[in-house]
């Protein structure tokens, strides 16, 4: 007869309190470069959308979209709309949301 294996309990895995935070470049012309951050998600469907975040100046950016490069292309878009075009020069429609002016494109 074979020795049947005593099954050992699984040990608990610490959980690090160190965060991890992906990083990339948005550029808006030559000659400005900004640091942005980006959050992989999936949808319900389980489809991957990437979202990230990019300050400029006074006011800070966020765009979706379901590949890195498709987001990274949005983010460079609205950086220089912001910069170069005037992008919300004109008050338009906004709303206040926790104290933060949130414009409607």
């Amino acid at each position: 007869m074979k020795e049947e294996k005593k099954q050992q309990p699984e040990k608990k895995k610490k959980i690090s309190s160190l965060e991890i935070t992906e990083l990339f470049l948005v550029k808006s012309g030559c000659d400005r470069t900004f640091m942005a951050e980006i959050v992989r998600d999936k949808t319900e469907d389980g489809k991957t959308i990437n979202h990230g975040t990019v300050v400029v100046d006074e006011g800070k950016i966020w765009s979706a979209g379901e590949t890195q490069d498709e987001l990274g292309i949005y983010l460079d878009d609205i950086c220089t709309m912001k910069l170069d075009l005037g992008l919300h020069e004109e008050p338009g429609i906004s709303t206040v949301i926790a104290f933060n002016k949130f414009y409607h494109n």
